[in-house]
């Protein structure tokens, strides 16, 4: 350190006689800061103890494998990728053979305004087996190798194109059996259910898979209203106790919120029903129902080839006097005659809307022969379906059949509100007594009616019944839950309410094939049962049958709607 304190010595005696201005200066005091440092450094012991190795070598490789360059998939597809994993020359293969850790992702393979930025995690073995739920688009989808000892990681990607697939098919609405109160929607595929079709598939939980969560509320109704001829263009209308959500009919994705129906929502989010009016034979015609808060609204709406879903529902309907409305709509009546027509549980009557018309009207005085009178039937309603009625095709001209208690005593209420208007005095066309004929109809849970053959189906226990009701012969045991414990909760049958789609035979095994769906409360287990129907004696074919597992409890089932 003395010659440091020397050479600074002498800097500072340089400096003064030799000074010629500011250049001068600079340039001096630059060869003295460099010598400092040199002159420090000389004095510095370097005592770092530095270990150097070669990086463990990881590759990533596909050949020999099978694997394709890229992938074009259907949603809800499963994807195995295989590729090899060589750790310092040697294959890997096993988890301990190798300090590797393994992480597959998929992710949009487009940026930018509208793209899709989210990053799933869909693996963590060096084989990926994995469903893909991604919506449709292009993905690449990406393994990552990181070596736990130096943390080193390793990429490989590869293009995956997602295709949708819900374009028919068979919908399942309901409950959660891990959330209850929450509603969800399953999906099935079958040549019984989706026309020109080889293969067997269900989707389950497709609202939470697509949108994160489940849908708030108990199930009431899944209907999906064909509104456009054009895929994509319609929705499909998913209604609880809590909301009324429209959800594209490609991807399950949330369309429409409650308020988005509306012109101007109402403060009250209660709904109680959803369904439709007309046989959308006849383009604007044919209205959207929902029966919110004891309010009934419809959404008048035009059948098109190309363009989807523009009108919404308007002003409630205006009534003097009305009760109680029953959960429940007469869906496919003669639309130029009728705007609406629903039933008064408190009142015990029918009311109705002219076309287009904003008020409830009450129907004409009925025949003193009646089978009974509209305006006063003395019955509560409990659950109906449409059927078999005055024409068939495409005309789609059926009648309504409609489970009714009075006290204990339960009927089969039969009404023609497809070639009668208000002003007719025989719109009641039939009306059968069931409780000595039809054992457990006290505890009916679901009705169907066929609209090929004078039979109708109902669900009681875990057992579904057959009965011919023209014949007066006792309801038959048509098909039986193998266990008691497994509760019968909806019976619907292949149809569908356009008149057009479905005289033309774009509804698969319409008319002939029944769904029946149970719910195991003790296992908390639901299962979907489908079978084919003899169009003329209603007997079930049980040689064959498609059977499904649902995580909850079936509230609603219905065909989705495809120009297939």
């Amino acid at each position: 350190m003395n010659k440091l304190n020397t050479f600074s010595r002498n800097i500072r005696q340089r400096l003064t006689p030799r000074y010629r201005g500011w250049e001068s200066w600079k340039s001096l005091v630059g060869h003295g800061l460099l010598c400092c440092c040199l002159a420090l450094s000389s004095c510095y012991d370097d005592l770092g103890n530095y270990e150097y190795h070669e990086l463990e070598t990881v590759d990533i490789d596909t050949a020999g494998t099978g694997m394709q360059s890229e992938y074009a998939i259907m949603r809800f597809d499963t994807l195995v990728l295989s590729p090899k994993v060589y750790f310092e020359g040697e294959e890997v293969t096993s988890p301990d053979q190798a300090p590797l850790d393994y992480q597959w992702t998929i992710f949009s393979a487009t940026s930018g305004t509208g793209a899709n930025a989210v990053i799933d995690t869909i693996g963590h073995e060096r084989v990926l087996n994995a469903v893909i739920s991604r919506t449709g688009g292009n993905y690449l989808v990406q393994l990552t190798v990181t070596n736990r000892n130096d943390g080193i990681r390793q990429f490989f990607r590869i293009p995956v194109a997602v295709s949708e697939v819900f374009d028919g098919g068979w919908m399942v609405f309901y409950e959660r059996a891990d959330k209850p109160g929450y509603s969800d929607l399953a999906l099935i595929y079958n040549p019984w259910t989706k026309l020109n079709v080889n293969y067997n598939r269900y989707y389950l939980n497709l609202y939470e898979t697509t949108n994160g969560e489940p849908l708030r509320g108990h199930p009431i109704r899944c209907l999906d209203i064909a509104v456009s001829l054009a895929s994509g263009n319609n929705y499909v209308g998913l209604c609880t106790d809590y909301t009324l959500m429209g959800v594209s009919e490609n991807g399950i994705e949330k369309a429409l919120e409650f308020n988005e129906f509306f012109h101007e929502a109402p403060s009250t989010m209660a709904p109680t029903w959803y369904g439709q009016h007309g046989s959308g034979v006849m383009s604007g015609q044919s209205s959207e129902v929902l029966i919110n808060d004891n309010h009934i609204y419809t959404n008048t709406y035009s059948f098109s080839a190309t363009e989807g879903r523009n009108t919404r529902f308007g002003v409630p309907k205006i009534a003097d006097g009305i009760g109680t409305l029953a959960p429940w709509n007469a869906e496919v009546p003669h639309t130029l005659n009728y705007g609406i027509v629903v039933y008064d549980q408190t009142n015990h009557c029918f009311r109705y809307a002219a076309y287009n018309s904003a008020r409830l009207e009450t129907f004409a005085g009925q025949a003193e022969d009646a089978v009974f009178d509209i305006n006063n039937t003395g019955m509560e309603l409990i659950m109906g379906d449409w059927g078999r009625g005055a024409s068939m095709g495409v005309s789609l001209r059926p009648y309504d059949y409609l489970l009714m208690s009075r006290g204990d005593e339960r009927y089969l209420a039969v009404t023609n509100f497809a070639t009668t208007g208000p002003q007719d005095n025989n719109i009641a066309v039939g009306l059968y007594p069931l409780n000595a004929l039809c054992p457990g109809i006290t505890e009916a849970t679901s009705i169907s009616s066929s609209h090929v053959g004078n039979f109708i189906y109902y669900s009681s226990g875990n057992k579904v019944y057959d009965f011919a009701y023209d014949s007066q012969q006792p309801a038959t045991v048509a098909w039986e839950a193998e266990t008691e414990n497994e509760l019968v909760t909806c019976v619907r049958i292949m149809k569908y309410y356009h008149g057009t789609i479905y005289g033309y035979g774009m509804v698969p095994t319409s008319d002939n094939l029944i769904h029946i769906a149970t719910w195991n409360p003790e296992t908390s287990q639901g299962r979907v049962y489908e079978y084919l129907i003899n169009p003329a004696s209603g007997i079930l074919n049980t040689e064959n049958h498609y059977e499904y597992p649902i995580p909850g409890r079936v509230k609603d089932m219905a065909w989705k709607f495809s120009m297939q």
